[in-house]
């Protein structure tokens, strides 16, 4: 992330999310969630606790805190047909529009990235970029300690 003081938030709220996790499916009174609805709360959990972190400096931490607070499917898959309608399967590309595509794909990724201009899209990328990639860093740190600790 852009600063330590921001992993360390990070990494904080996220172990708190995943010990409420914990205390919620030792629970006797609520049966074992599948591995599917245990990766999607994880996911979620983790998208929420890199979001906090950041705080509501960038656009995309408020859209994606938004989403969240709405509820809203971060894990929506495209289906073949929402893609055929999107016209991914459409055959010979328009090399002229091939850039402004890229940057629809672009607004598409970013939370937050539709209402953003190119200068501002492309600043909230490259944090965002940095975000999910100290993310990953502590998420295998995460999963490297409790590796070692259990063997």
């Amino acid at each position: 992330m852009a600063s330590s003081r921001i992993t360390t938030r990070f990494t904080r709220n996220f172990l708190r999310s995943l010990q409420r996790l914990n205390r919620r499916h030792d629970s006797a009174d609520s049966p074992p969630p599948t591995r599917c609805r245990r990766y999607r709360k994880i996911k979620l959990a983790a998208y929420a606790s890199m979001a906090s972190a950041v705080g509501t400096d960038r656009a995309w931490s408020r859209a994606l805190l938004w989403r969240i607070r709405t509820r809203a499917s971060l894990h929506r898959v495209p289906t073949k047909s929402r893609l055929k309608r999107d016209g991914k399967f459409r055959g010979g590309r328009n090399e002229t529009n091939r850039g402004w595509d890229n940057t629809e794909e672009l607004r598409k990724i970013v939370p937050g990235g539709e209402a953003m201009d190119m200068c501002c899209l492309l600043d909230e990328t490259a944090h965002y970029i940095q975000c999910l990639a100290s993310q990953v860093e502590v998420m295998r740190n995460i999963a490297d300690l409790f590796s070692s600790s259990s063997n």
